[in-house]
């Protein structure tokens, strides 16, 4: 299943800090989102794949791995999936976070799931797996309204990760 791996990460939505405590919309919540790619040469079945993030504790500094969501079915070659916080459905999502994938699930969680305040990883594993077969991480504080681009397993504003291609 190594086919598949995280490629893009919006952690940080613009507005998702003024909503922390209060109520975010459907269209705010969907504002969050990972890609995840099919790199391979044929299509894979993500039947077995669950997406993961850090998750942290009030009373402690260090995190778990803690589950986003699974899937169905089969992702093309070539072919990206997006998922979105919360629970759709799609109209309500702006265009930019329609563009740029080419299908997309929810969470069906209400909340917020990626850490601004601290890094966070997206991690990629096969069902009753203990470690990631994928894993890309980004630092604390990430811009506001930015998506950060894969470069080795780091996620990195977009315009970091082009000046790393350099």
């Amino acid at each position: 299943m190594r086919n598949v791996e995280t490629v893009r990460l919006k952690p940080n939505p613009s507005g998702k800090d003024r909503t922390r405590g209060g109520y975010a919309s459907a269209t705010q919540l969907g504002a969050e989102w990972v890609d995840l790619k099919n790199v391979g040469t044929t299509s894979c079945d993500l039947g077995d794949v669950e997406v993961y993030h850090i998750a942290y504790s009030d009373r402690s500094d260090s995190g778990r791995w803690e589950k986003v969501t699974g899937f169905n079915g089969k992702l093309p070659a070539g072919k990206i999936v997006r998922v979105h916080s919360g629970s759709g459905p799609i109209n309500v999502l702006r265009d930019e976070d329609q563009l740029g994938a080419d299908f997309h699930i929810f969470t069906q969680k209400d909340s917020y799931i990626w850490n601004n305040d601290r890094g966070d990883c997206s991690g990629l594993f096969m069902v009753g797996a203990s470690q990631p077969f994928d894993k890309a991480c980004y630092d604390a504080y990430p811009p506001e309204g930015e998506v950060l681009q894969r470069s080795g397993n780091k996620l990195v504003p977009t315009s970091t990760a082009a000046s790393r291609r350099l």
